[in-house]
């Protein structure tokens, strides 16, 4: 029997597979060299440009600055703590909210978001290969599947709460995976750990890894009772992760019952669209172009080709015994059926509950080839030259995706960059709102209903300028650490439906906010299009705005953003 076969938690080698005796070369092998190049492509957009562009990111960073300065004296601590309220309860939504605390006194609002957003592409990749390795020691190589993600739809979105917790779920079946022989309390520590700290992140995913961790607990229990009897297999593979699991059982209980379920109405149904997304990987993948599709298509294509090898080379492994047969066949079929309970989900979910819980079908689009990915492992092709042709095409296809969305993120950029150039222009402490009336669309090939990096660029404008930045959409919500308080009400006065401030054209009340709102910064008005210039929702909150502030800057190279002050009135 090969190393690889003999190793704690490895499923046993596979038919015709062979080991490299002798040994380890310390020259990276080819598997190696791949990922890390393949990872440099991803990063370098993100680490070489001035500033993450992502949608939601902004109002992150927000959120945690706010954490760090409510206290603080002066005119900034007091605007905080007059407008926002602070709650550190335990919820599926805290944990990078906690790491941009933790990174920006030491690196600043850009690189502690890049930290997160880099962090995370690391940990997926790690957390995937940790994965696989724990199904198949040689089966490493193929971490490269996670590159295409790196800066895919979601991660576009900034959801970083819960793309973090996938690579932190996919850790937490890399350690059930390798506790086929038995779980010892050690063990048992770190899957309770990794479980809080994703259930921490979003609860989708410490959902899902839940969910694989406890079938496979109960699958070795059936294959290994016979042998074993029922009491020994019990507490060889049940009784360890049900002590794992117990704690966020505990949490979501709590989370549900003290209202974290509560939801509004549910929008949309199952859907044969559903169906193309993913056999294209149009979701997870695509972000804004249709220039992306060729990737995503050549990572589902494949992705099938590995699942057509792993069911053709079904059967038993040849080594082992007949109890270490029967787990590693249960084991398979665990993420076999788990990888198709994931596609049913993303087929019959609805599209959201409300304005609380949004995306679902996305979100719930990322488990499906993650999880096949686990289920290829098990029976991967036996011929080296065919594992560096996968590498390469998947690589391949993440580089090409990376390439198409690259002129987006560089004309983000200059936009991004000439908005917070006004930052000097509001003083601190004031609050202030953005009305942006230029759409976004990819520089290449647009798609409708793209993530719009520019969206919450206002909040990383509060930063900037040590202000209040009345469009922070995560505190207009109950379930983020920081929110509006119920007095004044400026965003709640303005904008009671929550929407309005972020459409195109803007629907706000700007008079209901009194003399509380300071400032007013209008976006994208000269490159509007000709349909929002006429609307009647530009005119009218043009004449509110005209009434009510006056232009006191505008940005330059291009004009692209305008202040305007309340009249008769001095901040700061």
């Amino acid at each position: 029997m090969s190393a690889a076969a003999t190793a704690p938690g490895a499923l046993p080698d596979p038919v015709g597979s062979t080991a490299a005796p002798g040994r380890r070369s310390r020259t990276p092998g080819w598997a190696t060299v791949l990922l890390v190049v393949g990872l440099a492509v991803q990063l370098a957009p993100l680490l070489l440009l001035g500033h993450v562009l992502t949608q939601d990111g902004p109002a992150h960073v927000d959120s945690a600055w706010v954490l760090l300065h409510h206290g603080d004296p002066g005119v900034v601590g007091d605007a905080l703590r007059e407008n926002y309220l602070v709650d550190l309860s335990p919820v599926p939504n805290l944990l990078t909210t906690g790491m941009l605390a933790a990174l920006l006194p030491l690196l600043g609002p850009d690189w502690a978001e890049k930290a997160v957003v880099a962090g995370f592409v690391l940990a997926l990749a790690g957390g995937l290969r940790y994965a696989l390795r724990g199904v198949d020691r040689r089966a490493g190589w193929l971490a490269v599947a996670a590159l295409p993600f790196a800066g895919s739809h979601l991660v576009a979105y900034g959801f970083y709460n819960f793309v973090w917790g996938v690579a932190l779920s996919l850790v937490a079946m890399g350690v059930a995976l390798r506790a086929r022989e038995g779980w010892t309390a050690a063990r048992t520590v770190v899957l309770a750990l990794l479980l809080l700290l994703t259930w921490s992140a979003h609860l989708m995913p410490e959902v899902a890894a839940v969910g694989v961790v406890g079938a496979l607990a109960v699958g070795r229990l059936l294959a290994s009772r016979g042998a074993a009897g029922w009491g020994p297999a019990l507490r060889r593979h049940v009784a360890g992760p049900a002590l794992a699991v117990a704690p966020t059982l505990l949490l979501t209980g709590w989370y549900v019952l003290t209202g974290g379920g509560e939801h509004g109405e549910v929008v949309g149904g199952p859907s044969l669209v559903r169906v193309g997304w993913l056999l294209s990987m149009y979701r997870p993948l695509v972000v804004g172009s249709w220039w992306e599709l060729p990737s995503a298509l050549l990572v589902a294509g494949t992705l099938l080709a590995l699942l057509v090898v792993a069911v053709r080379r079904g059967g038993a492994p040849a080594d082992g015994g007949a109890t270490d047969a029967a787990l590693a066949r249960s084991d398979r079929t665990v993420l076999g059926l788990a990888t198709v309970l994931a596609a049913l989900a993303v087929l019959v979910v609805p599209s959201r509950l409300g304005q609380e819980y949004g995306f679902l079908p996305d979100r719930l689009a990322w488990f499906p080839p993650l999880v096949l990915l686990l289920f290829c492992a098990t029976r991967l092709p036996s011929r080296t030259t065919t594992h560096r042709l996968v590498a390469g095409l998947l690589v391949l296809a993440a580089t090409a995706a990376a390439l198409v969305r690259l002129p987006t993120q560089l004309q983000d950029e200059r936009a991004a960059d000439e908005l917070l150039s006004v930052a000097a222009d509001i003083p601190a402490g004031s609050t202030f709102l953005v009305l942006r009336f230029d759409g976004h669309e990819a520089a290449l090939a647009p798609l409708q209903r793209e993530p719009d990096p520019l969206r919450h660029v206002s909040s990383r404008l509060a930063i900037e300028a040590g202000a209040v930045d009345v469009g922070h959409y995560e505190a207009a919500f109950p379930y983020f650490q920081v929110r509006f308080t119920d007095s004044p009400g400026i965003r709640a006065a303005i904008d009671p439906e929550r929407e309005g401030i972020e459409r195109v054209p803007p629907t706000v009340d700007l008079p209901a906010a009194g003399r509380d709102l300071d400032h007013v910064v209008v976006v994208g008005l000269d490159r509007a299009a000709d349909w929002v210039r006429s609307d009647d929702r530009t005119s009218r909150v043009l004449e509110d705005l005209r009434a009510g502030y006056e232009e006191v800057a505008v940005s330059g190279p291009s004009g692209y953003a305008s202040v305007w002050r309340l009249r008769d009135t001095a901040v700061g």
